[in-house]
């Protein structure tokens, strides 16, 4: 058999495995935040790279009663060429069952089974295949496995990043993001910011004594909701599923809180901003956006704090580039459907990459309309459909 035949035949043979350990991998309660069962899930991993003959190592970031641990990997020789790269915490659980994942019609039901723990082991046995079917590569298959994607990624790609520690992959990046069978070449961008009003506490007999916290977000607040209403006109000329998500958002208060009692001037009031704008924008003319509004108002006496949790830019990378062909034609020969490339309605951790002119790619095996809803699965089929694309690019852009 030729390379081709031999890893497809290795992964269809390994379904009952590859399910097996996605269960596993899904018990593991690594719910974020606040960060739970990290140290147990990055214990599985390493004895699975262990067993297997994977070099890897850990990196710890310290982050009080719940530290952050990322997984680097390494298959084969010679300078990186390719880099899978995925998430494994998940967001916090509508029901405790969710944790007991169950195989019922083809699916296996779980969180995280779709965002991403189900991409995580499709990469996983994608090296294994590698591995086990004797593939000669030019270059190594890298893999880092991280932390904390669900909440801007702090302790988890941008502390790899910026210790230096990720590699730079000749031809490029794959995540295995639940893409719904296309492949995601381009991200938005992301701007996350919580706006502060401080006021003066008095006794609300005698409001008059200073400034009210609240009424101040409230205005800055309104501001703010007249240039959404610019910023949901801007559509992206990209394509993407659905079309009615191609506006630019603009979330105001998805998180607020306001002073300590009913019979109190509230001394500090605040809320947040989501920005997630397309590529034809850039994250230099959304932060202006918001701080003009911010400026107008602190001229007009309020004081005003502005946090930032993350800040991005939009991304995106060529379909035509060797990583981006050759991962659609391996999925064009395993499913055979032509594979699309789309703009992901969220962002991606590719965009770490990106920016330094690294093409990036998400494509994984799951559904994000069911990701993080109450009853999250992954198609096994897919799951399985998945395992061997990867592995078909690998084995293909560098044996």
């Amino acid at each position: 058999m030729n390379a081709d035949a031999r890893i497809t035949s290795f992964v269809t043979t390994a379904r009952e495995a590859i399910t097996s350990m996605l269960a596993d991998l899904v018990a593991i309660q690594t719910v974020n935040p606040p960060g739970l069962a990290y140290r147990e899930c990055v214990d599985f991993f390493s004895r699975v790279l262990a067993d297997w003959g994977i070099d890897h190592h850990v990196v710890t970031a310290a982050a009080g009663d719940h530290p952050r641990f990322s997984i680097i990997a390494s298959l084969g020789t010679g300078e990186p060429g390719l880099h899978f790269h995925g998430h494994y915490d998940v967001v916090s659980a509508q029901s405790p069952e969710q944790f007991q994942p169950q195989a019922r019609n083809g699916r296996l039901y779980g969180r995280g089974t779709a965002d991403m723990k189900g991409g995580i082991v499709a990469m996983l046995f994608a090296l294994r295949a590698i591995q086990q079917c004797g593939i000669t590569l030019s270059n190594a298959v890298t893999l880092t496995l991280v932390p904390d994607e669900e909440t801007g990624g702090r302790l988890g790609m941008r502390h790899l990043f910026a210790e230096g520690l990720l590699p730079a992959p000749r031809f490029g990046v794959l995540m295995p993001e639940p893409s719904r069978g296309v492949i995601w070449n381009a991200c938005r961008g992301a701007l996350t910011v919580r706006i502060g009003v401080t006021g003066t506490p008095t006794h609300g007999a005698m409001p008059q004594a200073g400034p009210n916290a609240f009424e101040g977000m409230v205005r800055v607040a309104g501001a703010l909701a007249a240039v959404r209403a610019r910023v949901v006109d801007r559509r992206t000329a990209l394509p993407m599923t659905p079309p009615e998500a191609s506006r630019s958002v603009m979330l105001i208060g998805g998180a607020s809180g306001s002073g300590a009692d009913f019979n109190m001037v509230p001394a500090s009031a605040w809320f947040s901003i989501e920005r997630r704008f397309n590529p034809e924008e850039t994250l230099a003319q959304v932060r202006a956006e918001l701080e003009e509004v911010v400026e107008r108002h602190r001229a007009e006496g309020l004081k005003i704090d502005v946090e930032t949790f993350q800040e991005n830019d939009a991304c995106v990378s060529p379909a035509a580039a060797p990583l981006g062909a050759t991962l659609a034609q391996a999925i064009h020969d395993v499913t055979g459907t032509p594979a699309r490339f789309e703009l992901c309605p969220g962002v991606l951790e590719t965009r770490f990459f990106c920016r330094d002119g690294t093409p990036g790619y998400g494509y994984g095996p799951g559904l994000l309309e069911v990701s993080h809803g109450p009853d999250e699965y992954v198609d096994l089929k897919a799951l399985v459909d998945c395992t061997a694309a990867y592995a078909l690019t690998a084995a293909r852009l560098l044996g």
